[in-house]
């Protein structure tokens, strides 16, 4: 009886020893978290968290133009599904909330986002790199914009105090604060630069 408890405790004892398979390697390795998803920029101006501004990298080598309804071939009233490679869903995160946009993406760089739940509703562009047919691009001043669209329409807003120019299919966000909404362009100074550029349907 000894002996069969004495074989008894050894088989035990083996079984025991035996490397135990971890729960994470019968459920296959856990995945990263979408950063994209996740991630939320500080102000409306600026890119990712993560990225601390554009890269520096030029991934992008070319001047993408800012057509009238479309940008890097992304247009207005397409599904956004059209654009598996270059929309990236995540959080805008502004003074009035977080937002779910889509934001830009060639590569490393973040060029802005885009509206819109199944179909793209507006186009945020950010980068500095594109003009519109006009010469105008992110960077440009309030003096240049005046030279190439002549007289321009600016309105401020009530609740967010935005300071927009419209001009046709595109409004241009200026770094510049009002909530008039019939705002007299000639208060604005020459100096204050174009930081978003909008393409509306």
């Amino acid at each position: 009886m000894k002996k069969t408890h004495i074989a008894l405790l050894f088989v035990l004892y083996l079984w025991a020893c035996q490397p135990k398979k971890s729960e994470n390697s019968e459920k296959g390795p856990i995945a990263q978290k979408d950063t994209l998803l996740k991630s939320t920029s500080n102000t409306e101006e600026t890119l990712f968290e993560e990225n601390e501004g554009f890269s520096s990298e030029d991934d992008v080598d070319f001047m993408p133009p800012i057509e009238d309804q479309s940008y890097l071939g992304i247009e207005i009233g397409k599904p956004i599904t059209d654009y598996p490679d270059l929309l990236h869903l995540g959080i805008l995160k502004t003074g009035e909330g977080e937002f779910p946009v889509h934001y830009i993406r060639y590569h490393k760089d973040t060029l802005g986002y885009i509206f819109g739940k199944r179909m793209i509703e507006t186009i945020h562009i950010w980068d500095n790199r594109g003009a519109t047919n006009t010469g105008v691009r992110v960077g440009t001043n309030f003096g240049e914009l005046k030279a190439f669209l002549g007289q321009p329409e600016v309105h401020g807003s009530e609740m967010e105090s935005r300071v927009q120019v419209f001009h046709k299919k595109h409004r241009y966000l200026l770094d510049y604060h009002s909530m008039e909404y019939e705002l007299d362009f000639l208060k604005i100074p020459d100096s204050v630069v174009v930081k978003e550029i909008i393409i509306i349907n």
